[in-house]
């Protein structure tokens, strides 16, 4: 039992500041700074990724100017589109590794949901992508595409508030390599 009063040796709290540190700097994700402040100590550390695993961001541009991604059916209104680029990423405390381009587009309709994932997937059929699986509804939402270079590609789209009681749901129709 410890006395009242007693505290941690400094050397105990500088030694887990700099076990953190070292840890953080070893690579724990995508971009990652932490500080940390002990009674006789501070450290921060940062880690971030490190190449580019799709030079030039060929395979990114085959999926942001896939018409399946760019020309959403009528009815359907984009709110957000997001590119992420393929890399690489140092394994830490999480899982590192290499990981494909991607591009995201969510979008709102006030159409059921039903008739938005048959009209996502008419689209999706139109520009060359096949049917993969399908949700809980019994309607496609995942298809896969290979492109004339030989890449492969996926596809999914997923209801935000599938509960939501407004007349107006939003989706996200997401788009990797």
């Amino acid at each position: 039992m410890k006395p009242a009063g007693s505290r941690r040796p400094p050397a105990l709290l500088g030694a887990g500041a700099c076990l953190l540190a070292c840890c953080l700097l070893a690579g724990c994700g995508p971009t990652l700074t932490a500080t940390v402040t002990g009674r006789n100590s501070t450290g921060t550390a940062a880690s971030t990724p490190h190449s580019d695993s799709d030079p030039g961001d060929r395979k990114l541009r085959l999926l942001a100017t896939d018409p399946a991604l760019v020309n959403l059916p009528a009815g359907l209104i984009r709110t957000y589109g997001q590119q992420t680029p393929a890399h690489d990423e140092t394994p830490g405390f999480g899982s590192g590794g290499s990981f494909g381009a991607g591009v995201t587009v969510t979008f709102t309709s006030t159409a059921s949901p039903s008739d938005v994932y048959k009209a996502i997937g008419k689209n999706a059929a139109r520009n060359g992508w096949v049917v993969k699986g399908s949700g809980p509804t019994g309607l496609a939402n995942r298809w896969l595409k290979t492109y004339p270079d030989g890449t492969p590609g996926t596809l999914t789209l997923s209801t935000e508030d599938p509960n939501a009681a407004t007349p107006t749901h939003s989706y996200s129709l997401n788009g990797g390599i």
